[in-house]
């Protein structure tokens, strides 16, 4: 409807489409993240509150969360809020938040491997961890140690659901798997990436 949209003052100014623009804000500012894609009808598609972030970043939205004190920031895939002024107490995804979401990934990474599945078990939307493999993980010595070093004591099941499915970092496909999606796959990426990094050749 065209009463959703604010119009430009010339050509070239931002259309932001109001409804778009409060639901990525409500989302953003809870700690979540917008993701490249979502999931309706049971499929991934396109994800309007992306795009409206994504076309009007630099000539609105950028600017707009600056006033509020937050950096809008895009990594590949995904959107997410940070605050300006480096305070974690007041940042939707601060360091305190993230610690438990790497954990919660590098456990779910670890373990689908060593249960001996390929990787693409948690990127691929009609595949997934089933609850059994979550329960399966958690269940390992090892895993346990790294999620209580990430200062979490919850079974796994529990802690993804909390750490990844609440902030759309992961979510279940129809038949009840968790997969990762977009941002949960860039953080994953960004965990092995520095693990590369620090392995000396």
């Amino acid at each position: 409807m065209h009463d959703d949209y604010d119009t430009p003052d010339s050509p070239q100014g931002p259309v932001v489409n109001r409804r778009l623009s409060q639901e990525a804000f409500r989302q953003l500012t809870a700690g979540s993240v917008i993701n490249q894609h979502c999931i309706r009808d049971g499929e991934p598609v396109a994800n309007p509150l992306f795009q409206e972030l994504y076309k009007e970043r630099d000539r609105y939205y950028v600017g707009a969360y600056a006033n509020m004190g937050m950096e809008l920031v895009q990594r590949p895939g995904f959107f997410y809020v940070r605050s300006l002024a480096g305070d974690d107490s007041e940042d939707p995804i601060s360091s305190a938040a993230i610690r438990p979401i790497q954990g919660v990934l590098l456990v779910l990474g670890r373990g689908v491997l060593e249960a001996g599945y390929m990787f693409d078990l948690l990127t691929t939307h009609e595949a997934g961890a089933s609850p059994a493999l979550l329960e399966q993980i958690g269940s390992n010595t090892t895993m346990q140690q790294i999620l209580a070093a990430c200062h979490i004591d919850r079974p796994l099941p529990e802690a993804a659901k909390i750490a990844l499915f609440d902030r759309h970092i992961a979510y279940y496909n129809a038949r009840g798997h968790l997969v990762l999606a977009d941002a949960g796959q860039a953080f994953f990426n960004d965990i092995f990436q520095e693990e590369q990094a620090e392995t000396p050749e």
